[in-house]
């Protein structure tokens, strides 16, 4: 890798989260650094509006296609949006663990941590931009559940990966800096802007 180029790893719950770091990575695509975006959950059962929108409609209004649509369609259909989207800003290495959504918990998945672990090993981040994994940001708690516990994920997933383990196959890496997205917190407490040009903001 050329000197001065950074390698970026974004960890977060689901597919559409990706918008949260979109332009910050792809202005650093531009300027030549590489960018690997990790989704930790399918979003099987993340804003499926259609499909809300015909259950709250009386049963014999609903439209039975959407009704019945199968999830793993809707998994699909996700996946290629992100792998769309993130196209549009040179982002082209996704990687999808496919974890359950809604919730996604710590506690019934713990081997999600080993696995960003492993990545983390694999792509060797400068940088890490990833979900809050503070329960008290200033700003409601919607955020808890899936966000949260992906970010408390991250933050054991990048410790581990700094240690040597025993039978383990990577070399330990220690990423630089860990950022998290302005969305979770009280405005008043950012300490860090990235500003995106009326072009990238278009996009």
């Amino acid at each position: 890798m050329s000197e001065g180029k950074l390698r970026i790893l974004t960890v977060s719950a689901h597919p559409h989260d990706f918008t949260w770091f979109s332009g910050t990575l792809g202005k650093h695509v531009e300027r030549g650094d590489e960018a690997t975006v990790c989704v930790v959950t399918h979003g099987g059962s993340t804003h499926r509006e259609d499909w809300m929108e015909e259950l709250r409609k009386p049963e014999s209004e609903r439209d039975a296609s959407i009704v019945n649509a199968s999830a793993d369609k809707y998994i699909e259909q996700k996946e290629q949006n992100l792998r769309d989207a993130a196209a549009i800003f040179g982002v082209t290495d996704i990687r999808m663990l496919n974890f359950p959504d809604k919730p996604f918990l710590i506690s019934e998945h713990p081997e999600v941590i080993d696995r960003i672990a492993e990545l983390i090993a694999e792509v060797r981040p400068h940088i890490m931009l990833t979900e809050s994994p503070f329960t008290d940001c200033g700003r409601p708690m919607r955020y808890r559940s899936d966000h949260t516990e992906v970010g408390i994920a991250a933050a054991e997933a990048k410790l581990r990966a700094e240690l040597p383990r025993p039978g383990s196959t990577w070399r330990p890496h220690q990423v630089a800096m860990t950022f998290w997205p302005g969305e979770a917190f009280d405005h008043s407490q950012l300490d860090l802007v990235v500003e995106l040009s009326d072009e990238w903001f278009e996009k």
